[in-house]
C-alpha cells in the first residue's frame, strides 16, 4: 500500500496545508530559481516567517540550496535559492509516432542519458514488458543509483483508467470491442521496485510543455497528440476526467475505410499518424510514387509516415499532398474542439510536428475556416517545443510533481 499511495497523481488527491505549500514554493523555485526568498513569499502570497521556515527545512534535506546573494535596494543582500538538481532522479518513457523513448534526468528536467529504439507495432501487455526492457537498459547503461530513482512515469497510448491503473487498447473501433486491460503499475513495480506513475501519453506531454518546456504561458490549452488523442490544459490545470480517460475522440471519419481503420487499431499503431502511412501505401500501390520507392528501397513496410516526410522534404508533390490532407482533416476534428473549449493554444506533437509547414499551413487554414471567428481571435497553433522527448519527459515531470508534494 505504501507504493499505491505514493505514486498516486497528484489531481487524485485532497492535498492537505503542507502539501498544498510544499507544491507553491518548491513549484515557485522551479519556475523563477535562483529566487530570494521574499521575493518567493511575494509572488505566493505566503508570509515570509513561513516561507523561510520551510526553505530552511528544504536546504537541510538537500531539495533545494543556496546559490549566491542578490543585489540589494538596502540592508542585506538576500540569499538566493535553486534547485539542487541532484537531489533526485526520474525516469520518463513514453512513444511516439516513430519511436519508443526513455529518460534519465535530473529535478530540473535536464536530460541526463537517454535511450530510444524502435516504435514496436504491438499493443497489451508486450508493449508494456517492451516499454519495461527500455528502462531496463536505461539502468544498465547510465548506471545510476536505482535509490536515486525517485520514481518512473509513464505516458501510455490507450484508454487509461486511474482508478483502476489499467490501460485498455480497443482492437475495432465499430465492431465488437474487444480489448486487453494490463496493470502497468503492477508489471513495473514488480521489476523495479520502484514506484510508477502512468498517465495517458497527450495528457503527459501537455504538462511536459508546461513543466519542462519553457512553460505555455497560457491557461487554456489543447495538445493533439494524434488523430485520437488529446490533452486538456484547463484553468491552468490538466484536465483528466471522473476516472482518467478524458481526451479521447474517437470518431470515424467518412473518407476512412473501415478495414485499414481496424487493422491500423489491430496494430497498436491508433492511427497516430493520422493515416498517412496507410494512405500512402494505398496510394503507392495503385500509382507507384517514385521518391517514396526510392526511399522506402521497394520495401512495402517501408512507407512509413517518415518516408512520406523524408519525400515531400524533398519536393515529392504526391506526399506534400498527403501531408496537406493530413493537416485538413486534423484541422476539421480540431475546429470542433477549438469551438467547445476555446483554447489560447493547439500544441502538436507526439511525433506528427516533423511534418512541417504543408501540414501545419494546411491545418491552420481548416482551422480558422471551420471555426467561430471569435475562438480564433486568440488561437495559436504551434509543433511541440519538446519534439520527441515531450511524453517521456512530462512523464518525468508527473513524479517531479510528486517528489515535491511529499518532501
Amino acid at each position: 500500500m505504501a507504493l499505491l499511495s505514493k505514486r498516486r497523481l497528484v489531481d487524485q488527491i485532497e492535498l492537505n496545508d503542507h502539501e498544498k505549500k510544499n507544491l507553491q514554493i518548491l513549484d515557485t523555485i522551479r519556475k523563477k530559481g535562483p529566487v530570494a526568498r521574499a521575493e518567493i513569499s511575494r509572488l505566493i502570497g505566503l508570509n515570509i516567517v513561513t516561507v523561510t521556515s520551510y526553505v530552511d527545512q528544504y536546504i537541510k534535506k538537500g531539495v533545494i540550496r543556496e546559490v549566491g546573494i542578490d543585489v540589494s535596494s538596502g540592508g542585506r543582500k538576500p540569499t538566493l535559492v535553486d534547485l539542487n538538481p541532484q537531489a533526485v532522479y526520474l525516469i520518463g518513457v513514453g512513444l511516439n509516432v516513430v519511436d519508443m523513448i526513455a529518460v534519465l534526468c535530473n529535478l530540473k528536467g535536464e536530460i541526463i542519458y537517454k535511450v530510444k529504439q524502435e516504435r514496436p507495432l504491438q499493443s497489451g501487455e508486450q508493449l508494456v514488458h517492451s516499454m519495461a526492457g527500455l528502462v531496463e537498459r536505461l539502468l544498465e547503461e547510465s548506471k545510476v543509483e536505482k535509490s536515486k530513482v525517485h520514481g518512473i512515469g509513464i505516458g501510455i497510448p490507450g484508454i487509461f483508467n486511474r482508478d483502476s491503473h489499467t490501460v485498455r487498447w480497443p482492437v475495432g473501433l465499430l465492431g465488437d470491442d474487444l480489448s486487453i486491460t494490463v496493470s502497468i503499475h503492477g508489471i513495473f513495480e514488480q521489476r523495479f521496485h520502484i514506484p510508477t506513475f502512468v498517465d495517458n501519453d497527450a495528457n503527459a506531454a501537455v504538462f511536459g510543455e508546461e513543466w519542462y518546456g519553457k512553460g505555455l504561458g497560457v491557461q487554456h490549452a489543447i495538445y493533439l497528440y494524434s488523430g485520437n488523442g488529446c490533452g486538456f490544459l484547463i484553468n491552468g490545470q490538466i484536465y483528466r476526467g471522473a476516472n482518467g480517460c478524458a481526451g479521447e475522440w474517437l470518431f470515424e471519419e467518412e473518407d476512412n475505410p473501415l478495414p485499414a481503420l481496424v487493422e491500423s487499431y489491430k496494430s497498436g499503431l491508433w492511427s497516430i499518424d493520422l493515416g498517412v502511412a496507410l494512405r500512402a501505401q494505398a496510394q503507392h500501390k495503385d500509382k507507384p510514387i517514385a521518391k517514396l520507392a526510392e526511399i522506402a528501397k521497394g520495401d512495402p513496410k517501408g512507407i512509413t509516415f517518415l518516408a512520406v516526410v523524408k519525400a515531400a522534404e524533398q519536393g515529392d508533390a504526391d506526399c506534400l499532398e498527403l501531408l496537406r490532407d493530413a493537416g485538413r482533416r486534423l484541422g476539421r476534428k480540431a475546429a470542433f474542439l477549438v469551438n467547445l473549449f476555446n483554447p489560447e493554444i493547439i500544441v502538436v506533437g507526439g511525433g506528427i510536428e516533423i511534418a512541417g509547414t504543408p501540414f501545419f499551413d494546411a491545418l491552420r487554414e481548416t482551422v480558422k475556416r471551420s471555426s467561430v471567428p471569435e475562438a480564433t481571435d486568440k488561437l495559436r497553433i504551434a509543433p511541440s517545443m519538446l519534439g520527441e522527448n515531450g511524453v517521456p519527459l512530462g512523464a518525468a515531470a508527473l513524479v517531479a510533481q510528486n517528489y515535491f508534494i511529499n518532501v
